[in-house]
């Protein structure tokens, strides 16, 4: 076997021929997005003759934008001195990053339609704490990324001894997902909120058009409703376009997400891999975990559907799409597979469900529905007002109706080891919390729950927050002290 031996890491390597190929991609997707409002307006003026600045603009950024890619490719090199990994890029603005392997938590291999084509991988590397990837190799041979990744985990199988041989660790699948799994999380997807997307996505289009063309699309949009007509029926067939696009949309997006979705336990965490276009492979380190959250909307919840979420260790303005990692179930058992390593579920442990007080109700509706909607039929009356904006008190009871559903459902529950929290309107949602992730616990009190007896509480890891609203007072401060009890106490690390 010609595999690559440890000290072959401490001397300095190119990314691979074929990352040459991945470069120019970049830059020409960089390139496109942006000179393509230039070309537009090159198209559309009047004056057509001689060559004015935006032409020399088009012939100018992409020279530099292939220039400086090709510099930072062959400027580009990595290797490993003395436990720690150094990448070293740059020509005029030399740039040197040095990660000792210690504190490497994940390695991450991922591949695009490109990447695949090339046989080549993206290597991108994590650090505990920090709100990005720290580092990124753009193109390595997949079989030279899988050997460095692993000397990089440290999980390369130790040297056998004379008389005793071991075994490499073996991954054991966990959850993968089959065709029929993806066609019933595209039906069950947020539609509504797919919807949404669309629709925005389709204003701000013409609001660029506007802008590049000025008044000229506007002109076209008028004229074209026009001689189709506004009616119920013309109204009622775009919703119901932009609804069946947003169906479209959403199922699209599960396949290329999910795609061969394969979910594998390894000695140190969860090896996931998936995509169809860009194919990843992440680690979940078990102690990066700091807590885990399943959800699931109504029509999930009735085809045993749920979105598994691991809440990983990162800074304080860390993005939430950093800080999770989603995971699709498609059968109820696997959840407590996955909360395996990290704890059962409380809440057969507990001693009783607790809830949150029922004034909760009134002062949500009266905050968020009653307030502003009377402050906005304020603003209209003086400005302009119309009779229509009446409706907008209808917003009232459905506000009322939301709070009294999402109180009736929320419950929490208490072991030595965890909390578990229960809440949702329509749909469901579980978190389970380690106290000894818990890095500060914070009790808040508004004037009218410091005249009640109540408080909110909020318990903060390095995953996110969990909130628990409106409970006694009393229950608060025990709770409280309960966790920071056990935080001090807990000799098991919070990362």
């Amino acid at each position: 076997m010609n595999q690559l031996t440890e000290h072959s890491w401490s001397t300095p390597q190119r990314q691979a021929k074929a990352g040459l190929v991945i470069i120019l991609f970049k830059a020409t997707v960089s390139i496109v997005k942006t000179v393509w409002p230039l070309i537009l307006v090159l198209l559309f003026k009047e004056n057509k003759k001689g060559m004015d600045i935006y032409e020399i603009i088009i012939l100018a950024l992409p020279a530099i934008i292939l220039t400086r890619s090709l510099v930072e490719y062959f400027y580009f090199r990595f290797y490993i001195a003395q436990e720690d990994l150094i990448i070293r890029k740059g020509f005029i603005r030399k740039q040197t990053i040095t990660i000792p392997l210690g504190k490497i938590q994940a390695v991450h291999i991922e591949q695009n339609l490109i990447h695949q084509l090339a046989n080549v991988a993206k290597l991108k590397i994590d650090t505990a704490g920090t709100e990005k990837t720290e580092a990124e190799i753009d193109a390595i041979q997949v079989p030279k990324a899988e050997l460095l990744k692993a000397y990089l985990l440290k999980e390369k199988p130790q040297q056998p001894a004379e008389s005793t041989v071991q075994q490499p660790p073996v991954d054991i699948p966990a959850i993968r997902l089959s065709f029929g799994d993806l066609l019933k999380l595209g039906i069950s997807a947020n539609h509504i909120q797919a919807f949404f997307i669309v629709l925005a996505f389709a204003i701000t289009w013409l609001q660029n058009l506007e802008e590049i063309f000025g008044d000229r699309v506007i002109r076209i949009v008028k004229d074209s409703s026009s001689q189709v007509g506004i009616s119920i029926a013309s109204i009622s067939f775009a919703v119901a376009f932009v609804l069946l696009v947003s169906v479209v949309v959403s199922m699209i997006r599960i396949f290329l997400t999910y795609f061969d979705f394969q979910l594998a336990q390894t000695e140190k965490g969860f090896k996931i891999k998936s995509g169809l276009i860009n194919t990843r492979q992440n680690l979940v380190p078990f102690t990066k975990v700091q807590y885990i959250s399943w959800e699931a909307n109504w029509v999930r919840r009735k085809i045993g559907l749920y979105n598994l979420e691991f809440h990983q260790v990162m800074s304080d303005d860390a993005s939430n799409k950093k800080r999770r990692v989603k995971i699709p179930l498609t059968q109820p058992q696997y959840i407590e597979n996955l909360l395996a390593h990290y704890n059962s579920l409380v809440a057969p442990q507990s001693k009783g469900a607790f809830g949150i007080h029922t004034s909760y109700i009134s002062r949500h509706t009266l905050l968020n529905g009653v307030l502003p909607i009377g402050l906005f039929l304020t603003i209209f009356l003086l400005i302009s007002w119309q009779p229509w904006w009446l409706l907008l008190l209808l917003l009232i009871p459905a506000i009322a109706l939301h709070a009294y559903v999402y109180q009736r459902n929320f419950h929490f529950y208490i072991s030595s080891e965890a909390l578990q929290v229960d809440s949702g309107t329509w749909g469901r949602k579980t978190q389970i919390v380690k106290w000894c992730k818990g890095q500060q616990v914070t009790l808040r009190q508004s004037i009218y729950q410091r005249a009640h007896e109540l408080a909110t509480l909020q318990l903060s890891t390095a995953g996110g927050t969990i909130t628990i609203p409106f409970i006694p007072l009393e229950l608060a401060r025990q709770i409280q002290n309960y966790a920071l009890f056990e935080v001090e106490k807990s000799d098991k690390p919070w990362m």
